[in-house]
């Protein structure tokens, strides 16, 4: 598998193409943060690369993270989203998940040495979506919450003005950039205040054929100082 050293301790993982897993690799604790879609042998590199015990945790519940959950023994995953996972064992095996799920609880601290990863909520593109937040790297790790395109898409996503609280307790955390899930580089903290600002005018239009979302889903653009966010959203999230 591809993957890219974003510091020495961080590596950003291509599992499948522009799906990204994230290796953290402390003094004697590892993290493997999302499991894609399921097509990449993940053990296998974590054994070839990683010579400490590894913890694996989920961004969030949908299928392209969560895909090789099922290669491991135990997975940590926010409990607003077990649904999820659930529902795509159910999916792919017709049983419930084979591995143990434990609670990934938003102010959980990892003391992986040398470095820790801070477990802060970012609900809003799934009500059970969270973050690891490196200090030491000046780093968040943010799964598909505050990708410059945010996709909010149904039921399992949070109303507006949650995702407005997420937004806007992250600007007050402290870090410089952040990985995105689905993009190889890291995004610039500022793109946060975009989004946060784009939600302050939120306008929507329909868009001109239905596109992968369907027809419920409605598009709205922001073009900020900050950088172009772009938002899909279920027009049940929102008073049009």
């Amino acid at each position: 598998m591809h993957y890219q050293a974003i510091t020495p301790r961080v590596w950003h993982i291509e599992e499948d193409y522009r799906d990204y897993c994230t290796l953290v690799r402390g003094d004697r604790l590892a993290i493997l943060w999302d499991t894609g879609q399921g097509k990449g042998d993940l053990p296998a590199f974590l054994a070839e690369h990683v010579a400490t015990d590894c913890l694996v945790l989920n961004s969030h519940g949908h299928a392209d993270h969560i895909g090789g959950n099922h290669r491991f023994p135990k997975v940590y995953a926010n409990r607003a989203d077990w649904h999820l996972l659930a529902a795509h064992s159910r999916m792919t095996t017709g049983e419930p998940p084979a591995y143990e799920v434990e609670d990934l609880v938003p102010g959980t601290t990892f003391d992986l040495g040398g470095l820790h990863g801070r477990v802060v909520s970012l609900a809003g593109h799934t009500r059970g979506s969270v973050g690891l937040l490196l200090e030491e790297e000046g780093l968040l790790l943010a799964g598909d919450a505050l990708n410059p395109t945010l996709l909010m898409l149904g039921r399992e996503s949070a109303p507006v003005p949650v995702l407005k609280e997420t937004l806007s307790a992250v600007e007050d955390l402290p870090f410089d950039r952040y990985l995105a899930s689905h993009y190889p580089t890291p995004q610039p903290k500022r793109m946060v205040g975009a989004h946060l600002r784009h939600l302050d005018c939120l306008r929507t239009e329909a868009p001109s054929h239905p596109g992968p979302y369907g027809p419920r889903v409605c598009r709205s653009i922001h073009k900020d100082p900050a950088g172009r966010s772009v938002i899909f959203i279920d027009k049940g999230l929102v008073e049009l």
